[in-house]
C-alpha cells in the first residue's frame, strides 16, 4: 500500500531540503532556470529570497533576460557579475533619462546607411563604394575601418558586371556583395561573394567563397537596371531578395542559404501569379521571413510570413497579415543579429563588455511613405504567435484581417507635420525605437524621441521618481486619408523627448542607433553626395 502525500506536504518537504543546502549550491542550481522560474522559487520563503539578494550572478542573469539582451565579452574579461550588472543597469538608466550628448561629428559618403555591432556602413550605388567606420575607435581620423571600391575588384576580363548590393556584418567580420551578369542563354544569373571585412580574403567560416544560383533567377525580359536586389544576413543565414520596379511584370524571388554549410541546394521561393509588388524583407527567429508587399489594384498592403526551417525545400507561406490601407511604398527596419566570431572576441580589449538586443526577441518597423507617412512598430513574438494560433489548413496560408493581429501586435506612429518635405524616419533596435520629428513646417528643426516597448523597462520607469517621459498603455487612434475608419493600435510603450532640438539647414534627416550610440544623419550643404553624421550618446551618463 502506497502512502500518498498532499501537494502542501511535498512542497514543505522540498523547502526543508532546500534550506539545508549551502547558498553556493542553490545559486548553481538556480543558474539552470529561466528568470521567471528563479523569481517564483525565491518568492516562496525568506531564505531563498536572501539567496537571490546575495547573488550578483543570479540578479545579472535575471536582468539580462528581463531586458532581452545578450552579452559580448572578451575571452579574458575580468569583470565580475556585480560589475556587469551595474553596467547593464546604467545603460538602461541612460536611455531612460535620454539627454543625447554629441561626442563626435564626421563626413561620410552618401548612400544606403546601416549600423551593426558599433559600426556604421554606407553603400553608394554610384560610384559603387562601401565605407565602414568603427564608431568607438578613437578620433574621427582613425575611424575609417574599410573603404571598398567595386571598380578595383579583380574580375575576369571581358566580363561585364555590376555590384547590385552589399551587406556587412561586423560581428562576424563578414562582407557580402552580389553581382548580376548575363549568361550564354540570354538570362541573368547572380553570384554572392563572401569575404572578411578586415582583410578582403575569403571568409574562413564560409563553406564556399561564392554562392551561385543553380537556376537563373531573373527573366531576360527584365533589364538589369530594372532589377532591385537586397541582401540580408542573420547569423548563419543569408537572404537574396530580388524584385523589379513598378513598371516590370516579373515575379519577385527569395533565395536563402546557410552560408556556413556546404550544400548544393538552397531555399528558393518564386512569387506566383498574379504578381504583387514586394518591397522589403527581414529575417526573424532564424527560420521565419517577413516580407512587405503591396497588393495589385486598390487592395491593402500586407505582411507575408514565411517559414524556412528546412533549406532543402521552398519557404512555406504560413500567413498573410493584412494592413488597413494601400501605401505608395514600404520598407522594413529591424535589429541586426550579433554573432561574434572567436577572432572578433580575441581582438576585444580585456575590459570590454557590451550588450546587444537578443535578436530572438525583436521589433520591426514598417515604414510607410506618405503623405502622411506612418510607421508601424510591430512586436514579432506576438505577430508569430497570432499567425500560428487558430485553425490552419495544410498547404494554405492563413489570411489575418487587420483587426485580428494589428491592434494588439503593433503601435502606429504618424508624421506630426504632414507635408511633402518630410518622411517620418524611424529606426528600431531590440525593444527600442528612435526617430526625429520636425518642429516646424520648414523641417529645419527636429526633436529626437526614444520609445521603449520592453515591459520590464517600462515597469522600472513607472517606479522611478525621476522619470520625465510618458507611459502609454491605452490604445491610440490615427486617422488616414485613405480610410473611412481610424487605425487603432495598443502595443504598450514609454516615450521620452530630448530637451534640446537639432537644427539643420537641409530638409533631410535620418537616425540609426544601437544600445551605445545614436547617429544623426544630415545632408551636407557643401556636397550633395556626402552626409554629415553626428555621433551621440543617449545621455551624458553614457558619454
Amino acid at each position: 500500500m502506497t502512502l500518498g502525500l498532499s501537494q502542501d506536504m511535498v512542497l514543505t518537504k522540498s523547502l526543508s531540503s532546500l534550506h539545508t543546502l549551502p547558498e553556493e549550491i542553490l545559486c548553481y542550481l538556480f543558474s539552470f532556470l529561466r528568470a521567471p522560474s528563479i523569481l517564483s522559487c525565491t518568492s516562496t520563503c525568506r531564505y531563498l529570497r536572501k539567496v537571490l539578494d546575495d547573488s550578483s550572478a543570479l540578479q545579472y542573469a535575471i536582468e539580462l533576460e528581463a531586458q532581452k539582451m545578450v552579452e559580448v565579452v572578451a575571452p579574458d574579461a575580468m569583470t565580475s557579475p556585480a560589475e556587469r550588472l551595474e553596467i547593464l543597469r546604467n545603460q538602461m538608466c541612460s536611455w531612460r533619462a535620454f539627454k543625447p550628448t554629441i561626442v563626435d561629428q564626421f563626413l561620410q559618403p552618401g548612400g544606403e546607411v546601416s549600423m551593426s555591432f558599433g559600426h556604421l556602413s554606407t553603400w553608394d550605388d554610384y560610384p559603387q563604394i562601401a565605407q565602414i567606420r568603427a564608431l568607438d575607435s578613437g578620433s574621427s581620423e582613425s575611424q575609417s575601418y574599410r573603404r571598398w571600391n567595386a571598380a578595383s575588384y579583380p574580375m575576369p576580363k571581358d566580363t561585364s558586371f555590376r555590384v547590385h548590393n552589399v551587406c556587412m556584418d561586423p560581428s562576424q567580420d563578414l562582407f557580402a556583395f552580389v553581382i548580376l551578369e548575363p549568361n550564354h542563354m540570354a538570362e541573368i544569373s547572380c553570384r554572392i561573394y563572401l569575404e572578411t571585412l578586415s582583410t578582403s580574403e575569403p571568409h574562413p567560416l564560409a563553406a564556399s567563397e561564392i554562392l551561385t544560383s543553380f537556376k537563373p533567377h531573373i527573366s531576360a525580359n527584365c533589364h538589369i537596371d530594372e532589377t532591385n536586389i537586397k541582401l540580408k544576413i542573420w547569423g548563419d543565414r543569408i537572404v537574396l531578395f530580388n524584385f523589379c520596379d513598378e513598371y516590370s511584370h516579373c515575379p519577385a524571388r527569395i533565395q536563402i542559404w546557410n552560408w556556413q554549410e556546404k550544400q548544393d541546394f538552397k531555399c528558393i521561393y518564386r512569387e506566383p501569379e498574379p504578381y504583387d509588388k514586394m518591397d522589403d524583407c527581414c529575417i526573424v527567429n532564424r527560420d521565419h521571413l517577413i516580407v512587405s508587399s503591396r497588393m495589385s489594384g486598390r487592395l491593402p498592403c500586407r505582411l507575408s510570413i514565411f517559414s524556412f526551417s528546412d533549406l532543402g525545400k521552398p519557404p512555406v507561406r504560413i500567413a498573410e497579415c493584412v494592413l488597413p490601407f494601400q501605401p505608395e511604398a514600404t520598407f522594413l527596419r529591424h535589429s541586426s543579429f550579433v554573432t561574434v566570431s572567436p577572432d572578433i572576441r580575441r581582438s576585444m580589449a580585456s575590459q570590454d563588455i557590451r550588450f546587444y538586443p537578443d535578436a530572438e526577441n525583436q521589433l520591426i518597423a514598417l515604414n510607410v511613405d506618405g503623405p502622411p507617412s506612418l510607421v508601424f512598430i510591430i512586436d514579432t513574438d506576438q505577430l508569430l504567435t497570432a499567425c500560428q494560433s487558430g485553425i490552419h489548413t495544410e498547404g494554405q496560408s492563413r489570411v489575418l484581417p487587420w483587426k485580428e493581429w494589428g491592434p494588439t501586435c503593433s503601435r502606429c506612429i504618424v508624421d506630426p507635420v504632414p507635408n511633402n518635405l518630410f518622411v517620418l524616419r524611424l529606426d528600431v533596435a531590440g525593444g527600442r525605437a528612435v526617430h526625429a520629428t520636425p518642429n516646424d513646417d520648414d523641417c529645419t528643426s527636429y526633436s529626437l524621441r526614444t520609445y521603449d516597448f520592453n515591459k520590464y523597462r517600462i515597469s522600472r520607469a513607472a517606479a522611478s521618481k525621476d522619470f520625465r517621459g510618458s507611459i502609454i498603455t491605452e490604445p491610440s487612434t490615427v486617422k488616414h486619408r485613405q480610410l473611412d475608419e481610424d487605425i487603432i493600435t495598443s502595443l504598450p510603450y514609454m516615450v521620452v523627448v530630448a530637451e534640446d532640438s537639432i537644427e539643420t539647414a537641409t530638409n533631410m534627416i535620418d537616425v540609426t542607433f544601437d544600445d551605445e550610440n545614436i547617429l544623426i544623419i544630415k545632408s551636407s550643404e557643401g556636397d550633395e553626395n556626402e552626409f554629415v553624421i553626428d555621433v551621440a550618446k543617449p545621455s551624458s551618463m553614457a558619454a
